[in-house]
């Protein structure tokens, strides 16, 4: 995977976390709390300035009451 396709499917992992969070009516502060991450990594996460790993993706699924690769399935 080139550099310009990681950087696009970091933010389109960070854009649908962002998504499913506010569907849910979380705030960056409850998605927080319900995974046990840091907010400011949520932050970074929904915009795209970070890589998640797959135990973040797997603690923020739960948190959004969601199988874990959905947040890997994205429509275009």
């Amino acid at each position: 995977m080139e550099e310009a396709e990681l950087k696009e499917f970091i933010k389109k992992i960070g854009n649908l976390i962002k998504k499913l969070r506010l569907e849910r009516n979380m705030t960056q502060l409850d998605l927080a709390v319900a995974s046990n991450i840091d907010e400011r990594q949520i932050q970074r996460l929904e915009a795209s300035h970070t890589s998640p790993t797959i135990k973040t993706l797997y603690k923020i699924s739960k948190a959004l009451d969601i199988e874990l690769y959905l947040l890997l399935k994205f429509t275009d």
